[in-house]
């Protein structure tokens, strides 16, 4: 007999790697796919998405959920979207990256990308097996920092591109250089499969923008199957923290140093057929950025250059969303308990800031925080941010001040 109170997990993979163009527009350096993992515990389940896209919006996974809808065991609402924040891949029109490749701009196409992530689910569904699981952490330090540095006045300075890294003049903010790893073994306890969480920005490949790659992540993945894992990368605070250099060896001495990080974790993690897997969800309502002239909006987007214009179209694209008459976002913080520690998904590319916060609230170790990244939200600036400026607040799709209630609710969340 089956015990039900022990842990079963699925694995699935959905391929959607673009042809080869015969006219050389693009090339294609890595596969790329979509990644879930399922995690299934006494009538309770969770499902991860991940993928080599830039983001994954609310409205993709109301699609995917849909077609989802012959698995009855499954729960759709905690299907918790995690994207890998490449800009090496095709993109829809929120997608807020620019990208110089005309061939690669699959706008219009939601349906598609909703069919293969339901595939990887789908697949992860039929591959549900009985195992074991643990949460390792260990670090890999020296290869990302973050761009939101000052100057010697306090100033800030973006940082993204100002190497070498560091320069004596700048003070840099914090980052998490931790490696986080859900470790899932077999009934015998070999290591079969893991989420693996890294809070630096998937950019290195910017030398390859207008091609296909995986980035750090792809190279992560790889070095874990030669070792007989599979794996899935979930970002962690990913907000304002890129890797310490771009283009060339970066994705690799990064993927390289992740990847080594990864496995001494799993080697030292325990596992445990019985999780104790629980879940429990707060949604905030939460206004939406305001634009003041919806005209202008279009006009500037209009009058940008296709292959430059990213900010352009995620303004656009929340203008319209605003317009519609969405001005306000149902916010899920969704807290999943399992062997004495915690994983916070937060929707946005959340700041460092808010993670350590989060962390510090915690009463279970780790606590691992996630980005989901989707243009609903871009990205989860603080209300300093948002004072200071930069880069991070011009992709805000909340108000000002959305951060400190989504940080107050999580941290409430995983200290009750």
């Amino acid at each position: 007999m089956v015990n039900k109170t022990a842990l079963r997990v699925g694995f699935g993979v959905q391929d959607f790697t673009p042809r080869i163009p015969f006219d050389g527009a693009f090339k294609i350096y890595d596969p790329i796919s979509f990644q879930a993992l399922i995690l299934e515990e006494a009538g309770v389940n969770v499902t991860f998405l991940a993928g080599d896209c830039f983001s994954i919006e609310q409205d993709l996974i109301e699609m995917v959920k849909l077609k989802l809808g012959d698995i009855d065991w499954l729960d759709k609402d905690l299907i918790l979207p995690c994207a890998a924040h490449i800009g090496t891949t095709p993109i829809l029109f929120q997608s807020y990256v620019s990208l110089p490749c005309e061939a690669l701009k699959y706008y219009g196409r939601e349906d598609y990308f909703a069919d293969q992530m339901a595939c990887a689910i789908r697949n992860a569904a039929k591959d549900m097996k009985l195992g074991k699981i643990g949460v390792g952490i260990s670090s890999a330090p020296n290869i990302l920092y973050n761009r939101r540095s000052y100057d010697q006045e306090g100033n800030l300075v973006m940082s993204n591109f100002k190497f070498p890294y560091p320069r004596p003049e700048l003070t840099y903010g914090e980052v998490d250089d931790n490696v986080y790893v859900l470790r899932i073994d077999d009934t015998e306890g070999t290591p079969t499969h893991c989420a693996f969480t890294f809070g630096c920005h998937a950019l290195c490949n910017t030398d390859k923008y207008g091609h296909i790659t995986a980035d750090y992540p792809g190279v992560v993945r790889k070095i874990l199957r030669s070792a007989g894992v599979d794996s899935l990368f979930l970002p962690g605070s990913i907000g304002n923290v890129v890797p310490l250099s771009r283009g060339g060896r970066t994705f690799e001495r990064v993927g390289h140093s992740v990847a080594g990080a990864a496995l001494y974790a799993l080697e030292q993690t325990e596992t445990s057929e019985v999780s104790g897997l629980g879940v429990n969800r707060t949604t905030l309502a939460l206004p939406t950025f305001p634009f003041a002239d919806p005209k202008a909006v279009e006009t500037e987007l209009a009058g940008t250059p296709k292959r430059s214009d990213g900010l352009q179209r995620f303004q656009a694209y929340g203008s319209r969303l605003n317009q519609s008459g969405r001005t306000q976002l149902e916010y899920p913080i969704t807290r999943i308990s399992l062997t004495g520690a915690d994983i916070i998904h937060l929707p946005g590319e959340i700041f460092v800031e808010t993670a350590a916060a989060i962390r510090a609230a915690g009463d279970r170790s780790p606590t691992v925080v996630l980005s989901g990244p989707t243009a609903d939200v871009g990205y989860l600036s603080t209300p300093e941010a948002h004072k200071e400026g930069g880069m991070e607040p011009k992709y805000a799709g909340l108000d000002i001040n959305c951060e400190l209630e989504i940080r107050e609710a999580a941290c409430q969340l995983v200290s009750g």
